[in-house]
């Protein structure tokens, strides 16, 4: 049996691999689709993993306004199958969700995408405070584009705190041209979540806009998986 739960704005690789201590195990969500529309005003993201107990597939779509920083109606989606699709794949998991938004992305010109640019990240940081700052360039004749990801923690029971989940929430610092773009709330918790990293940051084809990739870390059973969240804003001059 299978269902889909819509998604706010917040799976896994075959390939496990053993953290530093040689315990856990760090897994990755596998990207199928990911890209911006042909104008440029949404933006895409496709993944799948499979959960390591069940081995039951999981794909989650996200389909962004791009200047709002927000899930469109009924673009965020994520399968939730039990145990009855131990046999279906990554990919049918995915293609569930691609005929549900079928018509969304027609609409949205999301069926032919366009990747946008990757900007090589120029300076990285991470302080004491847990937060990870990133520099990059539009053009060679721009100035340094400043993103700062801060976060928060609150650890479960068996992470050492309090709380029965992990949790945290994470906002976005974005400084470029002497003006600055803050972008989410530290108090919005996310829960099963234990830590955030910006892995990725794309200008869109039009030049006006910029996608961040951030890289989820959830706790698993025996370790963790990466999952993504999209986070977005217009470009200022």
């Amino acid at each position: 049996m299978k269902r889909f739960t819509l998604l706010s704005l917040t799976l896994v690789t075959s390939a496990l691999l053993l953290n530093t201590a040689g315990l856990a195990t760090v897994s990755r969500a596998a990207r199928r689709m990911s890209g911006f529309s042909v104008d440029s005003q949404h933006y895409i993201y496709l993944e799948s993993s499979r959960n390591q107990i069940t081995e039951v597939p999981t794909a989650q779509i996200q389909i962004i306004d791009v200047a709002k920083n927000s899930c469109v109606r009924n673009g965020c989606l994520k399968t939730e199958y039990d145990r009855s699709a131990l046999s279906l794949t990554n990919q049918a998991a995915e293609d569930d969700l691609l005929s549900q938004t079928l018509s969304l992305r027609q609409r949205l010109k999301l069926t032919r995408l366009k990747v946008g640019r990757k900007l090589p990240i120029l300076v990285r940081s991470i302080s004491s405070r847990n937060s990870d700052t990133v520099q990059v360039r539009l053009t060679n004749q721009t100035p340094l584009l400043q993103i700062q990801l801060q976060q928060r923690f609150r650890p479960s029971n068996l992470s050492g705190g309090t709380s029965d989940v992990d949790r945290a929430s994470m906002r976005l610092v974005v400084d470029y041209q002497y003006r600055r773009l803050t972008i989410g709330n530290l108090n919005d918790y996310r829960d099963a979540v234990k830590k955030y990293a910006i892995r990725e940051v794309r200008l869109s084809p039009d030049g006006s806009k910029l996608v961040v990739l951030i890289d989820q870390t959830q706790p698993t059973y025996d370790g963790v998986l990466q999952t993504t969240l999209v986070q977005s804003f217009p470009i200022w001059r």
